[in-house]
């Protein structure tokens, strides 16, 4: 069972996107938590990459702390260059096989 929190920040953002936008980043989500870093009192970041006609980039920002669940502080749209960045900084989600 994969567990994490939400922030209301985040909540809110991510109720603007549509249900399939939002479907893709709960997957993305729940199928790279286990790889988030952990780092106590440190607020982390993770791109990725919805890939649809019209590519959708966007960051997560979140807690990891040891012995203690992520939890998801915010959510934004970014553009390809920040995410391209994400990965030559190996902060991005693995893409899988969902979509």
């Amino acid at each position: 069972m994969v567990v994490f929190d939400m922030e209301p920040i985040f909540q809110r953002k991510v109720r603007r996107y549509s249900e399939e936008t939002i479907y893709n980043i709960v997957a993305q989500i729940v199928m790279n938590i286990e790889d988030l870093p952990k780092k106590d009192n440190y607020i982390q970041s993770v791109c990725s990459v919805i890939k649809k006609k019209e590519p959708f980039f966007y960051r997560i920002d979140y807690v990891n702390e040891n012995g203690d669940v992520p939890i998801f502080i915010d959510i934004s749209q970014i553009h390809i260059e920040e995410y391209l960045d994400s990965i030559d900084e190996n902060k991005y989600f693995k893409q899988t096989d969902y979509e």
